[in-house]
């Protein structure tokens, strides 16, 4: 279907160069580092690594009503955050809409992520609720300024970012800083941490500050706006109507769109979130290998997924890019399943490759998409509101936190799981977690997805075109 010829002039109007893509994809660097590094050590350290199962059994159980908590803070705040920060201020007009939030969300984000990683000092059943308290403290506050970063350096690609060639490219580019992230933060940690020493996790997030704060910094000039990106901004926000947020909420949640993706999104978060939480478990208990072969592990992923990122953005010049999408969230789901059966270490590597080259099918296309799914909401309310819509995001995307903990900690009480010396029982348990409720969250959202979802075609092409004609 050939494109009209507004289509194409919106499709290209603006051209960014390589440069400003690399430096505005360390943001995603920075948000997947953190996110990659807490989802697969948080959990581990204060679960099993302070010892603290040994003196109270039902401490998973205590874990999870922490990260309840914290998953409602989360819910209540990040939206609110993203609605109250989604409009021109005088300071902001000039120093742009994106950037300082970004600052302001980032410096704490990186203290209190370390600060996660130095908790009290376990001295006995008498340290368990101060442990917990510190806890539930440290992740609210880390959390709240982590919604913050991450909602305006992700907000912000689709008004950097125009036209769908545009956004593919940029999609390119960001989820190779994603995946370099995600193998830095495995190989880091994986290469530090002791099982027999505590200390060595705060040593790991000492380093992982470091350099969280040099990608920080490099992040800074790639977030800047242009004077047309400001301009938009502030027509968009002066001609439409002032919706209070949670009007917004209500029309963002009836966006059918909208919410499949983020649906989907959720469903492939909880997923990774399980495989990243249980694999320090898994590694050890079931294939019996040293956390050494995650670095390892995640190089051949990081390997798979750049040998393949060029023949899937080739694939998307042939198919749109939904069906890409949900090939990628089905394969994924498949691959994953093979957790249930390997036995080895040679098997767990082999499982890396292709689950690389499959995540990298799913998240070539996430941004692109969530940007369409954005202009259509653009359309419908006159102004652009990325932020708003990011909070609104996390707002629902933190219930996969609550569920792979609930997910986890239920197995791991069921299955009596004892970190020293784990059952036959409890090993099967690890599977389950490793292996056959991802399959189950990825399948069921691939095939919901690709029979509702219908943001293609030549409806994405009529909203180009009316973003065009509006000046957004």
């Amino acid at each position: 279907m050939n494109q009209s010829i507004e289509t194409q002039k919106s499709d290209n109007l603006q051209y960014t160069s390589t440069t400003k893509m690399v430096t505005f994809s360390m943001g995603y660097f920075l948000n997947i580092f953190v996110m990659v590094a807490f989802n697969s050590y948080v959990w581990t350290f204060y679960e099993v690594e302070l010892g603290l199962i040994g003196i109270v059994s039902l401490w998973p159980i205590y874990m999870a009503i922490a990260n309840v908590i914290y998953t409602i803070w989360s819910m209540v705040s990040n939206p609110l955050l993203g609605y109250f920060t989604d409009k021109p201020f005088r300071w902001t007009k000039k120093r742009g809409f994106h950037t300082p939030w970004i600052i302001i969300g980032g410096i704490p984000t990186i203290i209190f992520f370390f600060l996660l990683f130095t908790p009290p000092k376990v001295t006995g059943v008498e340290s368990v609720i101060p442990i917990l308290v510190y806890y539930i403290l440290i992740v609210c506050l880390f959390d709240t300024f982590y919604a913050l970063l991450q909602t305006h350096s992700f907000g912000a690609f689709a008004a950097h970012f125009k036209g769908d060639k545009e956004r593919v490219k940029a999609g390119f580019s960001t989820q190779i800083f994603t995946f370099i992230a995600n193998f830095s933060a495995i190989a880091i940690w994986s290469q530090i941490i002791d099982t027999e020493n505590i200390r060595s996790f705060t040593i790991a997030a000492l380093v992982s500050v470091v350099l969280l704060s040099i990608s920080l910094i490099i992040f800074i000039p790639g977030s800047r706006e242009s004077d047309e990106i400001k301009e938009r901004f502030i027509v968009g926000y002066e001609n439409a109507e002032k919706i209070p947020f949670f009007k917004t909420l209500k029309i963002a949640i009836k966006q059918r769109n909208f919410m499949l993706v983020l649906f989907t999104y959720i469903l492939f978060m909880i997923a990774m979130g399980l495989v990243s939480m249980n694999s320090f478990n898994f590694v050890d208990d079931v294939l019996h290998a040293k956390q050494e072969i995650r670095t390892i592990e995640s190089f051949l992923m990081l390997i798979s997924s750049l040998l393949t990122m060029p023949i899937w953005f080739y694939v998307t010049k042939k198919i749109e890019n939904s069906t890409m999408y949900s090939l990628g969230l089905i394969i994924f789901g498949f691959i994953v399943l093979f957790n249930l059966f390997i036995v080895n270490v040679f098997q767990f590597y082999l499982t890396a490759i292709f689950r690389g080259a499959a995540i990298a099918m799913f998240l070539i296309m996430l941004s692109p998409i969530f940007a369409d799914c954005y202009d259509e909401i653009a359309v419908k309310t006159q102004k652009h509101q990325q932020a708003t819509l990011l909070g609104i995001r996390n707002f629902f995307l933190k219930i996969s936190v609550t569920i792979q903990s609930l997910i986890i900690a239920i197995i791991h009480i069921i299955t009596v799981y004892e970190p020293i010396n784990p059952s036959s029982k409890a090993l099967f348990g690890l599977r389950l977690i490793q292996g056959f409720f991802p399959f189950l969250f990825c399948i069921t959202g691939a095939i919901i997805f690709y029979k509702w979802f219908d943001l293609k075609g030549k409806k994405k092409q009529e909203i180009m075109q009316k973003l065009h004609e509006m000046g957004l």
